[in-house]
């Protein structure tokens, strides 16, 4: 009988446990939020900025969780986040962003088979599993962003020890296919403004 008893106080003990774990590693990470996606032309130059939007303190389990889109998934390293967590941001970035002036540094630098990391024609961006952003075609002049409230407004980046700036990501330089496309249309202009200045000296 006591072995019997024994036995089912050691499985509600265990139960216990794993309720609590359960609940703690719930309540360390869900109130997290996508709140600012910003993208170049290119793509070279993203960032995807989280928000803690609940006002907790202890959501200190971000880190170990992942965020995704259609193209990537990228895990948040590191350990714990130190709290207090209160309305806290976590910035997410592709290299090229970290080494613009003005760019706060990214908690979580995106490796180059990363890149870019959504799309910027339209996309869902996931904290997961408890978030998802999906929106419409992101601006790409190198100055807004699209925000989770408030819509298109200047970038404003903040990572995680409340360091916040503001960039202003450069258009990338023409390739040498549209170097070529612009030349040969040049050209061909130059070739009909010719043809008709020739059939006006023959018509006078």
């Amino acid at each position: 009988m006591k072995a019997v008893i024994g036995k089912y106080a050691l499985c509600a003990v265990l139960n216990a446990v794993l309720v609590g774990a359960a609940g703690t590693a719930f309540a360390g990470a869900h109130t997290w939020v996508v709140n600012e996606v910003f993208s170049n032309k290119s793509g070279t130059i993203q960032f995807v900025e989280l928000r803690e939007s609940g006002g907790g303190a202890g959501e200190t389990g971000l880190p170990g969780l992942t965020v995704s889109s259609s193209l990537h998934s990228t895990g948040l390293g590191g350990g714990s986040l130190t709290p207090p967590t209160s309305n806290k941001f976590f910035l997410i970035a592709t290299p090229d962003f970290a080494a613009l002036p003005g760019a706060p540094a990214p908690n979580i630098t995106l490796p180059a088979g990363s890149v870019p990391f959504f799309s910027k024609t339209g996309d869902t961006v996931s904290y997961n599993p408890y978030d998802s952003f999906a929106f419409g075609v992101v601006p790409t002049n190198g100055v807004n962003s699209l925000n989770r409230v408030g819509g298109v407004l200047p970038n404003s980046p903040t990572n995680y020890a409340g360091v916040s700036g503001s960039v202003v990501a450069p258009s990338p330089a023409p390739s040498l296919n549209e170097w070529g496309m612009g030349l040969a249309v040049a050209m061909l202009l130059l070739a009909g403004t010719a043809v008709v200045l020739r059939s006006r000296a023959t018509a006078t």
